[in-house]
This record gives structure tokens, C-alpha cells and sequence, in this order.
């Protein structure tokens, strides 16, 4: 016959297990610790003042103390949202107007860190060439491969 310390000892262990299990199951999946505030941050170093409005100089530095301190998808995806309303027309493709409203929407409403890096992804894409500087050329297939979380 099973001794009631056993039997309160099993439940409690299956207890224990229905609760990691509850967390596992309920967390999102993704590649990053943290939302992926860190290849944000490296995109923005590499684009070039001038492919900047005049008052990202004056916000700049906020936005990198800000933008590494955030440790949710909410916060990432409004800090992403705010270098791209500082980045010039010029500067991007020109069906970037067209898609643009979406990846707003999509940026204020994201949830998850995948999220925040497909919307980061989407706008390294519509980028020009001539907004970044040399080195971010030579950067840019490790960068998107950390981004995807390869």
C-alpha cells in the first residue's frame, strides 16, 4: 500500500511539472533571449547622417539608451518605428510609400519578438544602398542572419 507522503510527494512533483509545462507551452518561440533591440541598434550606426532628418542628431543618443533598455516587442517595435519616421524619403525605396502604412500598423501592434524582427528585416530591405555606409555592405548578410536568428 502507497503511504499518503507518497502519494501528496507524486502530486505535488506532477504538479510542479503541469506548471513548467503551462510556461513552456504559453511563452512564444523565438531566436532571441530579448527582442532584437541589438541588430536595431547596429542598422541605425550604419545609416548615414544624411540619409537622416535634421532631428534625429538631437535625438539620437535617447533613442540608443532607450532603444537598449527595451526588453519587450512592444517597445522594440515603437523604437523601430521612430528611426524610420527620422529616415528621409530619399533615403528608401520608392514603394516604400506604398507598403509603409501597413508596416506602421504592423509596428504599432506587434506583439512578439518575431515580429519586431520581420518589421526590422522589411525596412533594412527598402533601405538604400546609398543611405548606409560602406561597411554596413560587407555587414549586411551576418546582420540578416542574426536577425532571422540562424
Amino acid at each position: 500500500m502507497i503511504s499518503f507522503t507518497t502519494l501528496l510527494d507524486r502530486a505535488k512533483t506532477f504538479t510542479l511539472l503541469a506548471i513548467v509545462a503551462a510556461t513552456f507551452s504559453a511563452v512564444p518561440r523565438s531566436g532571441f533571449a530579448a527582442p532584437p533591440t541589438k541588430p536595431l541598434v547596429e542598422l541605425e550606426s550604419h545609416i548615414k547622417w544624411s540619409a537622416v532628418d535634421s532631428g534625429w542628431k538631437a535625438l539620437r543618443e535617447g533613442w540608443v539608451t532607450q532603444t537598449t533598455a527595451c526588453d519587450t516587442a512592444k517597445c522594440a517595435g515603437a523604437q523601430l518605428l521612430l528611426l524610420e519616421q527620422h529616415v528621409e524619403w530619399k533615403a528608401v525605396s520608392p514603394k516604400w510609400k506604398e507598403t509603409r502604412p501597413a508596416w506602421v500598423q504592423k509596428c504599432q501592434s506587434a506583439t512578439t519578438d518575431e515580429q519586431v524582427a520581420a518589421l526590422l528585416l522589411e525596412f533594412e530591405q527598402n533601405v538604400g544602398w546609398s543611405a548606409v555606409d560602406e561597411e554596413w555592405k560587407d555587414k549586411r548578410d551576418g546582420w540578416i542572419a542574426q536577425v532571422k536568428g540562424s
